[in-house]
């Protein structure tokens, strides 16, 4: 069955015609890592050398922040992993600087990661009236929140996406290319493969992408998808 949104998301790319701009921020290697590279940065920074997951996914809110904070009004929009505790994180940092934030997790948080829980946590302890789940019946306010914010965080999917997206976090990708007018996508947009650069089913269009310790080869091969590039430093040793 053709989407709600189909008629409005026909994207063009000619690589002679695309400009975009990649900053380095603190970051001095402009390797591109495979999902593969990015999962073995994580690990070895995690098991040789003790950093906790917990405060690399905080470094990474905090690059998000630094990139973000002109913005007033923001909906954050997550998924039970990694990368939506990234955006639950950014969420926190939002609504302590006294931001206009609406939180948009799509799918069971109970079958989150340890770090997302952790991060959710907080937020129902710091700023419960923010959190939403998103579906059916609830779908048409998530659309006029897509449509109010000045700035939409796409915490849905990261590197390790490698199947095609479907259901419920589908209609809601589609939903944010649709509605959105600004959108920042963490580590890498949802749906986009990171080693192929081809989008899994569909893909987030985001206007800027902050990726973290190195640029992703999926940002370097479809660079249409992830719009301007921020690479971060968040304390990973090289």
């Amino acid at each position: 069955m053709p989407s709600e949104y189909d008629n409005e998301l026909e994207y063009f790319y000619d690589p002679d015609e695309f400009h975009r701009e990649v900053v380095y921020a603190g970051v001095n290697s402009p390797e591109a890592y495979s999902r593969e590279q990015a999962r073995n940065a994580d690990k070895r920074a995690i098991e040789t050398f003790g950093i906790p997951s917990i405060l690399l996914m905080e470094n990474a809110a905090l690059a998000v922040i630094r990139e973000i904070k002109e913005y007033a009004v923001f909906a954050v929009v997550c998924a039970p992993g990694s990368n939506g505790g990234d955006g639950l994180a950014i969420a926190r940092h939002l609504c302590i600087m006294g931001k206009d934030v609406r939180v948009y997790i799509v799918g069971d948080p109970n079958k989150g990661s340890g770090d997302f829980k952790i991060n959710l946590k907080i937020m129902s302890k710091l700023a419960p009236e923010v959190l939403n789940t998103v579906n059916d019946e609830n779908f048409g306010e998530f659309e006029s929140a897509l449509k109010g914010c000045e700035a939409c965080i796409d915490a849905i999917f990261g590197t390790g996406l490698n199947r095609p997206v479907e259901g419920i976090y589908r209609r809601v990708i589609e939903a944010i290319n649709s509605l959105a007018s600004h959108i920042v996508a963490v580590d890498i947009p949802s749906g986009l493969d990171c080693d192929t650069g081809e989008e899994l089913g569909v893909s987030v269009m985001a206007a800027r992408t902050i990726t973290f310790h190195r640029m992703k080869k999926g940002l370097d091969i479809s660079p249409q998808f992830g719009g301007d590039v921020t690479v971060s430093y968040i304390g990973i040793p090289n």
